[in-house]
């Protein structure tokens, strides 16, 4: 009777898994039911599930930004931030894998509009050690995630001579390994004061989930430039030409001393992407 049952659920779990398989994955934002035959249910009948792709609007709700500010003081989760939306090359250290995992994944987040499309491994294991030497020496910029118990190992090795920026979410301490000229925030104090106080009214609200507003209402600006420069840019091929010049322009609008980093933004790999979804292009 025992090994009947067990028979019946793995045919209807193959079943299930059959009908994913076959079926197109829904727009974002989309739900879609998918019907299944249930060896379980009276005369054979269809068993259905309904599964939804998150859409943009959902990355708020699926993520705990609430945790960040609780992890990591205000001063640190702007230069983390600041990091990521330039594209450095940024090492999380954790001591236990659940919260590692759910730090990098909110923090990523937080880049919308933009999205993080360079190296992206929440949890590196320190047993493959080739591929461990590889991943952190790389040129390429990255987000990485280690145990702490591997680190050590990873320090001693493979960090030497690494511009890489590194993050102990344990001991809430940052070790910037980067030039000189990159350990500086490249945005100005009053923008820094400004994210910082509103960091310290999202914190003092129960709904942290406001965190990623703050975010938004910072890097958005330098983004609506470029779509308010589109409309007296030439176009080419059906890509409009945007002359870097102009967009640094509109950027000491947004803020005055901010420019380093408009220009750090613009040139990263999401930025471009972000870009090239809108048939736009950057002079330099």
């Amino acid at each position: 009777m025992r090994l009947e049952i067990s028979s019946n659920a793995d045919s209807e779990v193959f079943a299930f898994l059959k009908s994913i398989g076959e079926s197109a994955a829904p727009l974002p934002g989309h739900s879609l039911p998918i019907f299944y035959v249930s060896q379980l249910l009276e005369d054979n009948s269809m068993g259905s599930y309904v599964v939804k792709r998150p859409g943009p609007e959902d990355r708020i709700t699926l993520l705990k930004h609430a945790n960040l500010l609780n992890r990591l003081s205000k001063n640190m989760l702007i230069t983390i931030m600041v990091a990521l939306f330039t594209e450095s090359k940024v090492l999380f250290v954790d001591k236990t894998l659940s919260s590692l995992t759910s730090t990098l994944h909110a923090l990523t987040s937080l880049l919308y509009p933009l999205t993080w499309v360079c190296i992206y491994i929440p949890m590196l294991s320190q047993g493959i050690r080739g591929l461990v030497r590889d991943l952190v020496q790389s040129p390429s910029p990255y987000v990485i995630g280690i145990l702490k118990s591997d680190y050590p190992k990873v320090r001693e090795n493979e960090l030497k001579d690494t511009q890489v920026l590194v993050v102990d979410l344990t001991n809430k301490k940052l070790t910037d390994l980067r030039l000189e000229e990159y350990q500086t925030l490249p945005i100005s104090e009053a923008s820094r004061k400004l994210l910082k106080r509103k960091l310290k009214e999202v914190k003092g609200k129960k709904d942290q989930t406001k965190q990623s507003e703050v975010w938004l209402s910072f890097v958005k600006p330098f983004l609506n430039g470029i779509d308010d420069l589109c409309y007296d840019a030439e176009s080419k091929d059906g890509i409009r030409q945007i002359p870097m010049d102009k967009f640094l322009e509109k950027a000491k609008e947004v803020q005055k001393g901010d420019e380093v980093f408009a220009k750090q933004l613009i040139s990263t790999q999401m930025s471009q992407l972000y870009l090239q979804k809108k048939k736009i292009s950057m002079l330099r």
